[in-house]
């Protein structure tokens, strides 16, 4: 019996670990963890190996219990899995890269495709460069998110007077235009635009974010799913993450990029230190 249907985590950078492997097998169909904020159908939807994509009544948890009835460990081989004899089964890569273990190595007898295509249909393209050109932003553009301000709180993240802090330090280093992205929801990322900043936080589809992701020079920010698809994108990309996931914070993602400072990351700590941070990947990518 083939597998034809993978039950995965709710959020964009969780399934674009596991997409990263199991595109490599062909098209499958995909059931997504009910969890805000709802947005992974749609990501799914534009990739080719996705053949369906929806929400189903099952958690995060139930897919970690799952996968302990049925004794799949945390780095398994997709032969492994298959030999099992599931048409569905549920999955995650999150465990074994919060032990701090490569990509790579979870699933490897699957190659690791870090820069899978995710192609952006017409509609959207036009969107985004609409969006771009009618705020006539002085380039470089850098893609800022801060998330919202439940996230900064559940996460012990900055509020608002640090980012603006740090937003003011990084544009005096860098030039050109910040650009605040994310969705409705992300209200301490629109917030930010009472310091002049561009704003288009909750007017895009996913579409729309990913071709505004290959526009701009750069992304700053929390750590989420739209850094993710910028280092899917092979873009330069600098996320903050918290202390307790320091591990995940580059298991995840391409040696070269990390070898190149093309994708660089730091702990939350006060505006200045992480401002340096910043500087040395700013001056790794574009100096």
């Amino acid at each position: 019996m083939t597998i034809t249907t993978v039950g995965v985590p709710s959020g964009i950078g969780d399934v674009s670990w596991l997409y990263s492997k199991l595109s490599n097998i062909g098209p499958l169909d995909y059931k997504i963890a009910d969890g805000w904020p709802y947005r992974t159908k749609q990501f799914l939807e534009l990739l080719p190996y996705v053949r369906t994509a929806e929400y189903a009544p099952f958690t995060y948890r139930d897919i970690m219990n799952f996968e302990q009835i049925q004794n799949i460990g945390f780095h398994p081989t997709w032969k492994d899995v298959r030999s099992r004899g599931f048409e569905e089964c549920l999955i995650e890569a999150n465990r074994h890269l919060e032990l701090g273990k490569p990509l790579k190595d979870w699933m490897p007898d699957l190659p690791t495709n870090y820069h899978y295509e995710i192609p952006v249909p017409a509609e959207d393209v036009e969107r985004a460069i609409a969006l771009l050109r009618g705020m006539n932003l002085k380039k470089p553009i850098w893609g800022i998110s801060a998330a919202s301000y439940r996230g900064s709180e559940a996460w012990k993240t900055w509020g608002y007077a640090e980012w603006s802090r740090f937003l003011k330090m990084f544009l005096a280093e860098a030039d050109g235009s910040n650009l605040l992205l994310g969705g409705f929801w992300d209200d301490l990322t629109a917030t930010l635009a009472d310091d002049g900043h561009a704003d288009v936080v909750g007017k895009t589809s996913i579409g729309t974010a990913v071709e505004i992701l290959n526009q701009i020079s750069g992304y700053i920010g929390f750590s989420s799913g739209l850094g993710v698809i910028m280092t899917v994108l092979n873009r330069p990309t600098f996320m903050l993450w918290p202390d307790h996931q320091v591990e995940l914070s580059t298991s995840w993602a391409d040696p070269d990029m990390l070898l190149s400072g093309k994708y660089a990351t730091s702990l939350w700590r006060e505006p200045v230190l992480v401002y340096k941070n910043a500087r040395r990947w700013l001056r790794a990518n574009y100096v």
